[in-house]
């Protein structure tokens, strides 16, 4: 019987290979596995009468109206999300939403 060395080329593709296998294994229990479920929205903000205004994630209200702060002043993208209505999960993503726009 012949001993047979590794060399060191060998031994670096074999741990790569195993590295490669290791990852689409954890890759593919992700997959099955599913992403989390996003919190369903509470509020809804949108443009009203050119302020920002709180309502439920339903529609309904204008639970508040942030007098404060003018939406022609924003940037072009946040007028176009608050025009079309932007949900939020929370009361602190609300008040990051706010504070984002000045408030």
């Amino acid at each position: 019987m012949q001993n047979r060395q590794i060399s060191p080329r060998g031994v670096y593709l074999a741990l790569l290979a195993a590295a490669a296998a290791l990852c689409m294994a954890a890759g593919l229990a992700w997959l099955v596995r599913g992403q989390p479920q996003a919190a369903p929205p509470r509020y809804l903000l949108r443009d009203c009468a050119g302020h920002p205004a709180l309502y439920t994630a339903e529609g309904t209200g204008p639970l508040a109206t942030y007098e404060e702060i003018y939406t022609h002043l924003l940037p072009e993208s946040d007028v176009l999300a608050l025009q079309q209505g932007v949900y939020l999960a929370n009361e602190a993503e609300l008040q990051q939403r706010l504070e984002d726009y000045g408030l």
